[in-house]
């Protein structure tokens, strides 16, 4: 008896989602970054392979597998790391932390975890208080974030709840992005280069990372202007930018895409989730401008930047005055929201100051519509990118390493040039440089 194409595919599938799992449940044991960090990484490649493996087959063959079977294996991934302790990131007892404070009437914005004032809110909460990093620094997150740490320590402050309040956010990107593939007549088992990827397993069900309530708004947003319903868009993006400040900037490249009558949402919206807030003051920006002032790390072309005109200040308003333009040139070309909102995370990635593994899951759902070879490689090699803390003195800062960097991130650029070279006819196009017949 003749097995059909789409059995045959479902087969496939189902293997290499086994595979992937087994080295999944292993490396979730073994994720220590101070003593089996490069079993880990090993284990975390492995995990790729089969993913890679099963991404390939998806873009290839044209049948669709049993739908179930894409959703089952993306949760079972999910569990093993999801009862783990958050081994590679201690950002999630922030998280917890502003809860805890904002269940207590005090706005987040005003004071520092050590700050003596807030002081008795470590009692009962001292191994949760412990686990927080730069204390002396206010919250950094947008009002929207913190309104998900309030509604989210409401049920529970344990690590095990806030991490699961990530993945069911991550579990409605699945949903919404296998929608989104099908109004965009693209197969939508595709999907499973998004649920099946071991950075969005490892940093949002093994870390608990709140940058997927972001992307979550975004893709939301970018899923309603592809069926012209503007007033939902600009709602979803507000809350993308309110969650994380990213989503905020990618605003503009909805605005030749969207009626008039329908900005309103955004404005209103700011004020409407702000106003709880609104007693910090200027303090509300306090922890932001740190941020911006202290962290770097694991850059690509903001390091050539900086190494070039040896000035943080200097690389920093380049970057600035680039991405501004990229935006400019984006609207003046009539993009659509979808590719220029690609293309600018894409940008913002590589030029910011900053880029923690976590910061990927901002390309991560883009990967199942554009399938970029580099961008596929960079989800993985960025696991690297935690060798720094492996190689450091506890206590001390992080450092970068150049031979680690150089790992990570040559392949990709080379993988994105002949990526470039090969479609440089749809580029010239798309530009506007294509002479006329």
């Amino acid at each position: 008896m003749k097995i059909s194409t789409a059995s045959r595919t479902t087969r496939i599938l189902a293997a290499l989602g086994l595979i992937e799992l087994g080295f999944t449940i292993f490396a979730a044991r073994l994720v220590d970054r101070e003593t089996t960090y490069p079993l880990y990484l090993a284990l975390y490649l492995a995990m790729g392979v089969s993913w890679l493996l099963a991404s390939y087959y998806v873009l290839t063959v044209q049948t669709r597998p049993h739908r179930a079977l894409v959703v089952l294996v993306a949760l079972a991934l999910r569990v093993p790391f999801l009862v783990t302790a958050p081994i590679l990131s201690d950002d999630i007892f922030r998280y917890i932390w502003d809860g805890r404070v904002q269940h207590a009437g005090i706005n987040p914005y005003r004071y520092a975890p050590e700050e003596q004032t807030i002081a008795f809110l470590r009692e009962g909460h001292e191994q949760n208080f412990q686990g927080i990093n730069n204390k002396d620094i206010p919250t950094i997150y947008p009002p929207f974030m913190e309104m998900a740490f309030f509604v989210a320590t409401t049920v529970s402050e344990s690590v095990l709840w806030m991490k699961l309040f990530f993945v069911l956010a991550d579990l409605a990107l699945i949903f919404l992005l296998a929608r989104l593939l099908e109004s965009l007549q693209l197969n939508p088992a595709r999907v499973l280069i998004y649920a099946w990827s071991p950075l969005v397993i490892v940093e949002v069900a093994g870390s608990g990372h709140n940058d997927i309530l972001g992307v979550l708004g975004l893709m939301a947003a970018l899923g309603a202007i592809v069926r012209h319903r503007g007033s939902l868009t600009m709602l979803y993006l507000t809350l993308s930018g309110l969650t994380k400040v990213i989503g905020m900037t990618l605003a503009p490249l909805f605005l030749r895409s969207i009626r008039l009558r329908d900005l309103w949402v955004m404005p209103v919206v700011t004020v409407l989730l702000a106003l709880p807030y609104a007693s910090a003051g200027s303090l509300a920006f306090r922890g932001l401008t740190q941020y911006g002032l202290r962290w770097r790390g694991n850059d690509s072309l903001f390091h050539i930047l900086f190494y070039l005109t040896g000035s943080l200040d200097t690389a920093k308003i380049l970057v600035g005055a680039f991405l501004v333009t990229m935006v400019l040139v984006l609207l003046g070309l009539n993009s659509n929201p979808l590719r220029s909102s690609y293309l600018t995370v894409s940008a913002i990635l590589l030029l910011t100051t900053t880029v923690h593994p976590w910061y990927l899951l901002w390309i991560a759902p883009f990967l199942a519509i554009y399938a970029s070879p580099a961008w596929l490689y960079l989800t993985l090699s960025v696991a690297l990118a935690y060798h720094s803390a492996y190689l450091a003195t506890p206590g001390q800062a992080w450092e970068d390493v150049i031979w680690v960097k150089l790992i990570e991130y040559v392949p990709f650029f080379v993988l994105a040039l002949a990526s470039i070279w090969r479609e440089r006819d749809a580029w010239r196009s798309q530009l506007g440089l294509n002479s006329p017949p």
